[in-house]
């Protein structure tokens, strides 16, 4: 009786120390689970090559703040990893995912198109879509050509969508997109090319001029 008793509480000890462990695994799993939840873009290198794309420029004049931008440039490599983040997120099958990359990738060969945030602290100022705004715009791909943007379009909506894959967007800023052409006018030399050590937008009115500038990104990935 003796020896049943003993073997009992061994095989109760036993049995705590493996319910310890294993919760102890369920514990670690759930910390990494909330880890990764943590990561909107799960691992992936979306996050990367999105700050890789994106610069921002700003006007004043004195203290007085005049615009705040941001923009993200929609090279080939953001389209990329924009139509696998999207696919990864809408959980695309093999073929949506496809065409998605095929659509991106056509799109890249007509447009060089950027996701512009713009702050004026005037916000009947922040008009940059409308054909008599107070505002110019101009592509320049490091020389003295500047080329005019073929749309700038309001973007309305601003919901969990677009702040997803553009996390810099705040409420209280107006979103465009603004398109020019690939082609330099007239040509079939495309204006930004390996060649570039730099691209431009430039922004300019009677509140002041700057520029949101990309170096360096067109010989490894542009």
């Amino acid at each position: 009786m003796k020896t049943d008793y003993y073997i009992f509480i061994l095989k109760s000890i036993l049995l705590m120390v493996i319910l310890a462990v294993c919760q102890g695994c369920q514990i670690v799993s759930s910390v990494k689970q909330i880890e990764a939840s943590s990561d909107p873009y799960q691992g992936s290198t979306y996050k990367v090559v999105l700050i890789k794309w994106t610069s921002e420029a700003r006007i004043y004049r004195g203290l007085d703040l005049e615009l705040m931008t941001s923009a993200t440039f929609k090279s080939p490599e953001f389209r990329e990893v924009y139509a696998n983040e999207y696919a990864r997120t809408y959980k695309l099958s093999r073929k949506e995912k496809g065409k998605l990359i095929k659509d991106q990738k056509q799109a890249s060969l007509i447009y060089n198109d950027f996701i512009m945030s713009a702050y004026v602290p005037d916000k009947k100022w922040n008009d940059f879509n409308k054909k008599d705004s107070i505002w110019k715009i101009y592509l320049n791909a490091g020389n003295e050509k500047k080329i005019k943007p073929l749309e700038i379009r309001k973007i309305k909506k601003i919901d969990a969508v677009l702040t997803h894959f553009f996390p810099y967007i705040n409420t209280w800023e107006t979103i465009y997109l603004v398109r020019f052409p690939v082609k330099l006018p007239g040509t079939d030399k495309n204006i930004i090319d390996d060649t570039c050590s730099n691209i431009k937008i430039v922004i300019t009115s009677v509140l002041g001029t700057t520029e949101i500038i990309w170096n360096n990104n067109f010989k490894h990935g542009g």
